[in-house]
């Protein structure tokens, strides 16, 4: 892992713990520390799958920059397409 990995992780699992500790004043559930870690790792991994899709998308429509309205789209796709492989499974 390279530094800005190790900050963009840091920053996630910073972001993740400080939720967890609000939502943990709020109700009576408690967020083991390895809670707080896998959740972050899920979230990065995500972050990351959003990343490289739309760095495809603006590849393939020829731009250099994204929109934010670039990321709602993809926002949409990608529930569209969770959507419509849930309706595919049997009950």
């Amino acid at each position: 892992m390279n530094a800005d990995t190790n900050d963009a992780h840091a920053a996630i699992w910073f972001t993740v713990a400080q939720l967890c500790n609000e939502d943990e004043k709020k109700s009576s559930v408690k967020f083991s520390p390895a809670f707080v870690d896998a959740l972050s790792q899920v979230v990065y991994s995500q972050t990351e799958t959003m990343g490289v899709d739309l760095e495809h998308f603006a590849k393939h429509a020829k731009r250099a920059k994204i929109s934010v309205d670039d990321v709602k789209a993809e926002l949409l796709a990608a529930k569209a397409e969770a959507i419509k492989t849930n309706a595919a499974k049997p009950a």
